[in-house]
């Protein structure tokens, strides 16, 4: 019964280590798409966009004709006695009788002539509306620079936790036939207190980039609403899917991860055209200015007179004595259709003023846009030349790693049935763990350099 009760004890204890054990695993496309679906900036710009297309039905709505309605009820009793006379008090007229009354008014009026002005206030709000559209690309494209720098920094701190660690088991191995050798008396103990640094350099740096990785999943968890345990984490490349709806690496350089010894590196040359003059930068900047020349267009077309059609149809009704008589009393009485002109003769320069003003902010858009421009050129020539100088650095690893592996095979030609040969042996592999590392963080960084000049060129729309 007892073997029984241990039984089950171990049978627990495995099935919850290889839970506790069990690998999570994320990629770029998820949680890309994770940040842009819980992305609180591209709901708001998305709410921005709605806002825009309802004020320009607003706008559009002032080129109907508007028709309405009033209707008044009252009671007016005079307090003269039958003494008073009719009276006008600015907009108020005084009667002199008791009585009460009811009144319906209809009222018409039409814009007929301001020299296109309205269409102009169309305009800018159709320039508005494309530029909330536009606002929105560009928080997007702020996001995915975001989440694409976040994630190339989890899987580097990633691959580092891993092949540092199997790193740390060479040297740990190496240590311990140091110190057989050396208890042996055939080392110095000056042998064994290298290969005890080389153990506590690798575990800080494995301890440095858990912490790292920690913040940076900490990070990306702001925008991604989900949680993240480094614990067994597989952080896989940048990927995109084909027709087939199968995933292909992106990376412009392909290691094979199968053996560690048979490594091989693949590269395919890329080249990007960038324009800043067709970026969604550029063209939020002129519509800004295309609307600047409109208003100043308004500006100048308000110094026009504008005419306007009205008419109204009115219905009256009184009685001194009874509300409803008064009611049943009411009928048609006028009606009444005109033009109104407006022209304004001196307005105090105001005009003159706001037109100054217009043309300035239009002269300081065209510079704000040169500026951009000018910055996002530099930043995507610095990104190309970073990646250009990846390449050459990749070549370099490249020759080094060929060497390595050459290395390598030489010792592997030796018997390792001596501590001395299975430390040379161990310290090859730990190099070459080495410079594969290096050459992995650089496929990382080049992978992460194509996409972002991918997310700046919009290819990736």
């Amino acid at each position: 019964m007892k073997n029984i009760y241990k039984f089950y004890l171990a049978l627990i204890f495995t099935i919850t280590l290889q839970i506790s054990t069990y690998a999570a695993e994320i990629s770029y496309q998820d949680t890309l798409k994770a940040a842009i679906e819980n992305s609180f900036d591209l709901k708001m710009s998305a709410v921005d966009i709605g806002i825009s297309k309802a004020q320009l039905k607003a706008v559009r709505a002032d080129w109907y004709p508007t028709l309405s309605m009033q209707f008044n009820t009252e009671y007016n009793r005079d307090l003269t006695g039958g003494r008073g006379t009719y009276a006008y008090a600015g907009n108020t007229m005084i009667t002199p009788f008791t009585q009460f009354r009811d009144m319906l008014y209809l009222t018409l009026s039409y814009n007929l002539l301001d020299f296109g002005v309205q269409g102009k206030k169309v305009h800018i709000a159709k320039q508005e509306l494309a530029q909330k559209e536009i606002n929105y690309n560009l928080q997007l494209k702020d996001l995915k620079l975001k989440i694409l720098d976040l994630y190339s920094k989890a899987q580097q701190y990633n691959n580092t936790i891993n092949t540092k660690s199997e790193i740390l088991s060479l040297y740990q191995n190496m240590f311990t036939n140091k110190e057989r050798m050396f208890t042996a008396g055939i080392n110095n103990k000056l042998s064994v207190m290298d290969e005890a640094v080389k153990i506590a350099k690798t575990q800080n740096e494995i301890e440095n980039s858990k912490r790292e990785l920690k913040n940076t999943l900490q990070d990306l968890s702001y925008y991604t609403k989900n949680e993240y345990d480094i614990t067994g984490l597989s952080v896989k490349g940048i990927e995109q899917q084909n027709a087939d709806n199968e995933y292909i690496s992106d990376n412009i350089i392909e290691l094979s991860d199968t053996n560690i010894i048979e490594s091989e590196i693949n590269k395919t040359e890329y080249n990007f055209v960038f324009n800043p003059a067709f970026t969604d930068e550029a063209k939020y900047y002129d519509l800004e200015i295309d609307k600047k020349k409109s208003e100043l267009s308004i500006l100048k077309r308000q110094l026009l007179p504008s005419f306007r059609l009205y008419a109204g149809y009115a219905l009256y009704g009184q009685n001194p004595n009874n509300y409803w008589h008064s009611v049943q009393d009411v009928g048609q009485r006028s009606f009444v259709v005109g033009i109104s002109s407006q022209y304004v003769f001196f307005d105090g320069f105001k005009n003159r003023a706001n037109r100054e003003k217009t043309k300035l902010e239009i002269e300081k858009l065209q510079i704000e846009k040169e500026k951009k421009l000018s910055e996002l050129k530099n930043k995507y020539t610095k990104s190309f030349k970073a990646y250009e100088s990846y390449n050459e650095e990749l070549s370099t690893n490249k020759e080094l790693l060929a060497t390595v592996k050459e290395k390598l095979y030489d010792v592997g030609r030796l018997k390792a049935n001596k501590l001395t040969d299975e430390n040379e042996l161990l310290s090859a592999k730990a190099e070459l763990l080495n410079q594969e590392f290096e050459l992995e963080q650089n496929i990382i960084n080049i992978t992460s350099k194509l996409e972002e000049m991918k997310i700046m060129a919009g290819a990736d729309l």
